[in-house]
């Protein structure tokens, strides 16, 4: 299970999915908590060595073994019923969640990580004001007021950035082709909807592609109006039209198209007698 925190909240707001994983955790403690299970035969053994060895020792053999050894059975039975009662539980739950979180649930975590990426800017124009136009920590400081302030918390918000767009990237990874999404990703199609590179600066387009955030990054995503979660691969590729899906061609073949293989010359027929010049009959 994921640590991420905007991940777990956007899932949480999944129904379906928060009440699978709420069963999943329990039963997982339950298993946990079961420790290791003898299987009946051996738990049996264990009563017949154990009573050998106390006679051994000095001791009686015990009159009751086969009550003993009857219930030591019973009871590693209804432990490992219960083991395996508790890993098919657990089987059949991870498979429902992997489903759900693959279909209409994925999309509506993706919402939910929608609002929490435009509650986090809003935030963020709260405090863009102060800054009266400093790009940096050295400018913030000599406009003063609460410009360093502004800036100090504008720098530790990347953070929280970071931890949404990474939300993002686990819960649309398994949606569609992973190096078609990677591709869009470092296009910048996961940053901003109908992204246009050449009306973004090229400060802001390189965080945009490497995911190498700053304040500056931030403020400008406030500002620009279309930063945004896509709800699912389609919606995102959609987006991209105009990006030409290339693949990663393989170096060692040269793939030719029909009007571009090159069709051989057929060899010219060799002249007959009566065809050669004179100059070359012997």
């Amino acid at each position: 299970m994921s640590t991420n925190t905007e991940e777990k909240k956007a899932w949480a707001a999944v129904p379906a999915v928060a009440h699978i994983e709420a069963q999943l955790a329990t039963l997982q403690a339950r298993m946990r908590a079961l420790g290791d299970v003898l299987s009946p035969d051996m738990a049996r053994r264990k009563v017949y060595d154990e009573a050998a060895r106390a006679t051994v020792e000095g001791g009686e053999f015990p009159a009751d073994i086969g009550k003993r050894a009857a219930k030591a059975y019973r009871d590693a039975l209804e432990a490992e019923s219960e083991a395996l009662g508790l890993r098919a539980g657990v089987d059949s739950l991870k498979a429902n969640l992997e489903y759900l979180k693959t279909t209409d649930g994925a999309e509506l975590a993706l919402i939910e990580l929608g609002k929490s990426l435009a509650a986090f800017l809003a935030e963020v124009r709260e405090h863009i004001p102060a800054l009266e136009g400093a790009r940096s920590a050295d400018e913030a400081i000599q406009v003063g007021n609460g410009a360093p302030d502004a800036w100090k918390w504008l720098t530790a918000a990347v953070g929280r950035l970071k931890v949404i767009r990474e939300a993002q990237w686990n819960i649309l990874r398994p949606l569609g082709d992973g190096q078609r999404l990677r591709e869009l990703r470092e296009k910048g199609h996961l940053e901003v909807a109908g992204l246009n590179p050449d009306d973004v600066p090229s400060d802001v387009l390189h965080s945009m592609t490497t995911g190498l955030y700053d304040a500056n990054f931030v403020v400008y995503l406030a500002n620009i109006g279309t930063a945004w979660v896509p709800t699912s691969f389609d919606e995102v590729e959609a987006e991209a039209e105009d990006v030409v899906d290339i693949g990663v061609p393989d170096d060692s073949i040269t793939y030719l198209s029909v009007r571009e293989t090159p069709i051989p010359e057929a060899p010219a027929p060799k002249p007959t007698g009566a065809e050669r010049s004179p100059e070359l009959s012997y």
